[in-house]
């Protein structure tokens, strides 16, 4: 405590004043100091007050207010009035905020009162107190601990009576100042949560976005949680997609299912996003680009229709310009590719039928039969009412046959022969060649058996 005696030595150095305000103020500081020397604090404070009020810069006249302020605070400490006993040590310390003794009074009442119950004083009152040690003693780690306590039992509080803007305002104050405290990180992931729930609510999807993003990061990853950080960033990827942001969208739906992967609604919207950046216009996209964009759409969604047709048509567009310049290049195998995503698609079957029948015609000027008869086959599979087609595959299969014959390999021609009349039963030529294959074939037969009967065994 600060010893009254110290009042009138100060008095009795002198201060010069000036003016009635000054001679008033001395007037009320001489008679406060002769009430706080009789111990009677109370009385003196109005007088000190008033003589502070009329000559604030007067060092005196503070500090002989700091002593009466801190004489009444610790009374009151002693007769259980603390949230009075502090604010006048409080005080106390405002005016003289380099005495030690003051501040040691303060500090150590402030921190006794945390352990006091709250009909002695409240929750709120011991919270603020102990921001204000924290201000003039940052460093004390027993009031950093006591303060971070205090806040996380006031956030959960206001949590549960529906205040979720200070749930979650008290829990980030408390785990600054004990970042390490698992208990409060885990408590304000539940705040940031029941805050978003709230946020969405009123259709604050950003904001909402934004605090579910906190609670997982403050390990608040059950289910709820993940669950609700995907519909959210859903709900925010369609917006940006109405506003014409694809790439934000498709970034936020990304995020969705990396939080929550089997999310089908984001599962599907980021295939139309997908779908949606691949035709968009005004764009420098290559060709390659879109199409990869349109095969992730499809791998997130096999049903979405209007991938598989932006798709078809993109590929087969391609493998016609691909056809133009190199015919025999890889417009068979765009179009392949085409016809995977969409096998009914009867202009992709005609093209690839079409390329086919042309290939295959080609290497059968060049001697390929057998690379000339699997290629119409292939044609004549897409389009199998194609007489033109049928007729070339018939040809084919004779001409092949032929050549099988003159090698001796009959069993093998009047197979292909049969094969060639099926699809063109009114061929002359074709019908000839196999009348005179079977002729010989039934010729050979029976010199076999003849030969046979000579050595007497069973043909």
């Amino acid at each position: 405590m600060i010893a009254t005696a110290l009042i009138w030595l100060m008095c009795a150095a002198g201060y010069a004043q000036s003016g009635a305000d000054a001679e008033k103020a001395e007037n009320e500081f001489f008679r406060g100091s002769h009430l706080l020397s009789r111990n009677q604090p109370v009385q003196a404070i109005e007088a000190l007050e008033e003589a502070v009020k009329l000559a604030p810069e007067n060092s005196r006249y503070k500090q002989a207010l700091a002593v009466a302020y801190n004489n009444i605070g610790l009374k009151y400490n002693r007769e259980g009035n603390i949230p009075e006993a502090l604010h006048l040590l409080g005080e106390a310390l405002k005016l003289v905020p380099d005495d030690k003794e003051v501040r040691s009074n303060f500090v150590n009442a402030v921190l006794e009162s945390i352990h006091l119950p709250d009909s002695k004083i409240g929750m709120p009152q011991k919270i603020a107190f102990l921001r204000r040690l924290l201000e003039i003693a940052p460093d004390n780690v027993t009031a950093k601990r006591s303060l971070a306590a205090l806040l996380n039992n006031s956030g959960v509080t206001k949590g549960r009576e529906g205040d979720h803007e200070q749930e979650v305002a008290e829990l980030e104050e408390a785990l600054a100042l004990e970042p390490a405290n698992a208990k409060i990180g885990k408590n304000l992931a539940t705040a940031y949560y029941n805050l978003a729930l709230a946020k969405e609510k009123s259709g604050a999807v950003a904001e909402q976005v934004e605090l579910l993003r906190k609670a997982i990061k403050r390990g608040g990853k059950d289910q709820s949680i993940t669950e609700s950080l995907a519909r959210a960033l859903s709900n925010l990827a369609v917006a940006k997609g109405k506003e014409g942001d694809i790439s934000a969208q498709i970034a936020l739906l990304k995020e969705a299912l990396k939080v929550s992967p089997t999310n089908p609604s984001a599962t599907k919207n980021l295939a139309a996003a997908y779908n949606n950046l691949s035709v968009a216009e005004g764009t420098d996209m290559s060709v390659k680009d879109r199409i990869a964009n349109l095969e992730a759409a499809l791998k997130l969604d096999p049903k979405n229709q209007a991938a598989k047709a932006n798709l078809s048509h993109i590929l087969m567009r391609e493998a016609i310009q691909e056809y133009r310049s190199n015919p025999d290049g890889k417009a068979a195998e765009l179009l392949e590719r085409a016809l995977k995503v969409d096998a009914e698609n009867a202009a992709l079957r005609q093209n690839l039928g079409a390329i086919y029948h042309n290939q295959g015609i080609r290497q059968g000027e060049l001697g390929h039969h057998e690379v000339e008869i699997r290629l119409l086959r292939k044609a004549l599979k897409l389009a199998p009412a194609n007489e033109d087609i049928k007729n070339d595959l018939a040809i084919a299969l004779n001409d092949h046959a032929v050549a099988l014959g003159k090698k001796g390999q009959t069993r093998e021609a009047v197979d292909y022969l049969n094969q060639a009349q099926k699809l063109a039963p009114g061929n002359k030529a074709i019908r000839e060649n196999l009348a005179r294959l079977k002729q010989k074939t039934d010729e050979k037969r029976s010199d076999v058996e003849a030969h046979a009967e000579k050595k007497g065994k069973k043909p």
